[in-house]
């Protein structure tokens, strides 16, 4: 315990300078586990931290959660963590207060197919939901997206993730659904190892789904404070500059050929109603 304390002390340290506040500004404690501070949600919220003219200092917590579920709970419950950046969903707005504002712009909703590379004349041939209603998806055991894809009325099979992508070409499922960058790293990564596994081309699966903020509700302050730097830094266009120069997003834009795919569109039957009526503009389209 004594260890991990001066750990999160010296990367407060680290960190602190690069707000640009003074040393008495108010601190907003993030989880700062693994490579948080190179993310885009981390880029962003620094940015509209910047921008919302309060002196507020990202820090670390004094205790580090493993995923955004224990941070969610940890909030909700009071523990000495402001902020998590997460999935938007039903369940965490019933928990914690939402900044209503989509930190990929969407993209996390826009979905392509890894496939067995050698079955791409048969996707070539989709053209509409009832034509891809008729094969199976793959997805992780326990995923939220398992209901949004049924929920829709496509069929959908599980499995643990390390064999999803062996399952994808081994017959047991005929599309693993991603996020377009996901596709793009896990097809490099997986590939060795599962050589017929490829990103088909011609499809992009596309339904409401985007990475936000979420804070106590205990806290609306601090979540309009967010919302107005975001809001600020969307006009001002810093926002869009840090956006397309994310590592993840030039990889979806520049490799995942999202312009010229056949978009299906869904509905997420998860996604909160507070998010649903935010502003179009916010909302990025790639094929535009």
């Amino acid at each position: 315990m004594f260890r991990r304390r001066i750990l999160a002390l010296a990367v407060s340290a680290f960190l602190l300078p690069a707000t640009g506040f003074a040393a008495d500004a108010q601190p907003l404690y993030f989880n700062a586990n693994g490579n948080a501070e190179k993310s885009l949600p981390f880029k962003v919220l620094k940015l509209a931290l910047e921008k919302s003219g309060k002196q507020i200092a990202l820090t670390p917590a004094p205790i580090q959660y493993s995923n955004s579920a224990a941070q969610i709970e940890a909030i909700a419950n009071g523990a000495q963590l402001d902020i998590v950046w997460a999935s938007a969903s039903k369940a965490t707005s019933g928990k914690l207060l939402s900044v209503p504002f989509p930190v990929d712009g969407g993209l996390l909703g826009w979905r392509v197919f890894l496939i067995d590379g050698a079955r791409q004349a048969e996707f070539d041939k989709v053209k509409s939901f009832e034509d891809i209603s008729k094969f199976v998806a793959l997805q992780g055991a326990g995923w939220a997206d398992v209901a949004t894809l049924r929920e829709a009325g496509l069929t959908v099979r599980t499995g643990p993730k390390k064999n999803l992508y062996k399952m994808t070409v081994g017959g047991r499922g005929d599309y693993f659904a991603r996020a377009t960058y996901e596709a793009i790293a896990e097809q490099k990564a997986e590939v060795e190892n599962v050589p017929s596994l490829a990103i088909e081309k011609s499809l992009v699966l596309q339904y409401p789904a985007t990475t936000v903020f979420y804070v106590s509700k205990d806290k609306p302050g601090l979540r309009d404070d967010i919302a107005r730097g975001l809001e600020t830094a969307f006009n001002d266009g810093s926002y869009r500059k840090l956006f397309l120069e994310d590592a993840n997003v030039k990889a979806a834009l520049t490799d995942g050929n999202l312009k010229t795919r056949t978009v299906i569109r869904i509905k997420n039957p998860n996604f909160p109603d507070e998010l649903a009526s935010i502003d179009p503009k916010y909302w990025f389209d790639p094929q535009k």
